[in-house]
């Protein structure tokens, strides 16, 4: 149990940074959690990296704490940070400075305070990491998978006989198959009650909630009932018996706002769920002057929109994604290797120079509408069409984004390009760093290669130790000799 002077600590509210500890000198994270309610394990945010180590956040949603975790084999330390979870209204509760964990009570998160702190059902979690070197904003979304379903039953000539009625609700690998029963106890001299069995066979280890009312002749919802149980992975059966839900002579009593022509309406919310992250995306922006940059700039896209954004601007991109995910009125195709995707050529000419001057000069492709592309992967082709079709950038790992920015360079899909950077540099470190001084020598990226350098100036004996620069100096020596010449230059400058 958490001791007295733990949860003092804990409820300690802070609303205020100290003046020396501003955004625009920090690292700065914000992890929103979706469907946070039905987490029930142990989630880990996607990695980044700071001075040099790779770190993430990592969230117990049983207590209710979040925690700084450095990931490398060699331990880093972070000397001053905030960690705080975040209201409704923006404000930071519950915030520590110089402390890489964070513990709130779990009666104020989903009771106390839970319209504060869960609106929407979405945690948010913001963490400072205060640097001279690497700052920015990192913007990360996870979401909890729920399947729900939301259904009006329907039990016909309620009274004419003993009621024993059934309804599927689930029949999936993942959560096996799910049956609600409704059912009657007491005999014909009781005040006989209704009840729910709601059994399953098979499935994974799942939770779920159900929200029954019954329903009047006006459509009203009476006599909500609330309940959540756990199925356990096996492959018997198992019965869940959820709280009686009306007796018989209630219903008898009001039977024309009740039973209208003697059928009995139930409204029924069925959620069921892993309680684990389907899907997370991290959206980074690294600035060598974040004051022309506080918050999180508009042009970068997540895969999960946020509340606040344009609701015409999100009915656009899910618009656009329909025609491509179904191939509607397409006028041209592009051939990777087995797979034939059909696009459209306005959409492929508007966002890329490369692709308007196949279609619009007298080359092949205009002749045949086909493309062959030879030297990408069909995934990442999948992920340039997702980008230029909706200008977002989807599972934002380290080789999606390293092919990304190929295939981004080739097309001269700019705006890609410079998000793709964007990443890189601020996911450096001593492992990758050798890659991304070959990405940005083959592709003449100044930008991109003075970061390299920065970085290498910074964490030189590191770097020249590790076995990525060893591989360097030995398959590509010329290259790391120019580098070498570039670092000493910059610190004789310095």
């Amino acid at each position: 149990m958490m001791s007295a002077t733990v949860t003092a600590r804990a409820i300690r509210l802070r609303t205020n940074l100290e003046p020396s500890f501003q955004e625009k000198e920090c690292l700065n994270i914000c992890w929103k959690i979706k469907h946070f309610s039905y987490c029930v394990e142990i989630i880990q945010s996607p990695d980044f990296n700071f001075c040099g180590y790779k770190w993430c956040l990592q969230l117990n949603p049983k207590a209710v704490d979040c925690e700084i975790i450095c990931l490398s084999p060699i331990k880093g330390r972070i000397r001053e940070s905030e960690i705080s979870f975040q209201t409704s209204d923006g404000s930071t509760e519950n915030s520590f400075t110089r402390s890489t964990f964070l513990n709130v009570p779990k009666d104020i998160i989903f009771e106390k305070r839970r319209n504060a702190f869960l609106p929407k059902n979405v945690l948010k979690i913001r963490c400072r990491l205060k640097t001279a070197y690497e700052r920015g904003n990192i913007s990360i979304e996870s979401l909890i998978g729920v399947k729900r379903k939301c259904f009006l039953w329907t039990v016909k000539e309620f009274s004419q006989q003993h009621c024993s009625k059934n309804v599927l609700v689930e029949n999936s690998d993942q959560y096996g198959d799910i049956q609600m029963n409704l059912k009657s106890v007491g005999g014909i001299n009781s005040d006989e009650q209704f009840y729910l069995e709601i059994s399953r066979t098979n499935g994974e280890k799942c939770y779920c909630i159900l929200k029954i009312s019954v329903m009047d002749v006006d459509g009203r919802s009476l006599n909500y009932i609330s309940d959540e149980f756990i199925f356990e992975k096996e492959g018997r059966e198992q019965i869940w018996r959820y709280p009686p839900i009306i007796r018989k002579s209630k219903l008898l009593a009001c039977k024309n706002l009740l039973l209208p022509d003697d059928t009995l309406s139930l409204k029924c919310e069925f959620a069921v769920t892993l309680g684990k992250v389907t899907d997370q995306t991290a959206v980074y922006n690294s600035c060598n002057d974040i004051t022309s940059s506080l918050g999180f700039p508009e042009k970068f896209s997540v895969c999960f929109p946020d509340e606040s954004s344009s609701a015409s601007g999100a009915d656009l991109k899910t618009d656009l994604k329909h025609l491509l995910d179904n191939g509607i009125l397409c006028d041209a195709s592009l051939q990777v290797g087995s797979d034939i995707i059909q696009v459209h050529k306005n959409i492929l000419s508007a966002r890329s120079p490369v692709f308007k001057a196949m279609f619009t000069k007298d080359m092949k492709e205009t002749i045949n509408d086909t493309v062959e592309i030879i030297d990408l992967d069909a995934d990442t082709v999948r992920r340039l069409l997702l980008y230029m079709y909706t200008d977002t950038i989807h599972e934002c790992q380290w080789e999606n984004i390293m092919h990304l920015y190929f295939a981004a360079d080739k097309y001269e899909v700019l705006s890609l390009k410079e998000k793709c950077s964007t990443f890189l540099k601020a996911n450096l470190s001593f492992s990758n760093m050798c890659e991304v001084l070959v990405l940005a020598d083959l592709h003449q990226d100044a930008d991109l290669k003075a970061v390299v350098h920065d970085f290498l100036s910074k964490y030189d004996s590191e770097v020249f130790a590790s076995e990525a620069w060893k591989d360097l100096e030995k398959n590509n020596s010329s290259l790391a000799f120019q580098t070498l010449r570039d670092i000493c230059l910059i610190k004789r400058l310095d």
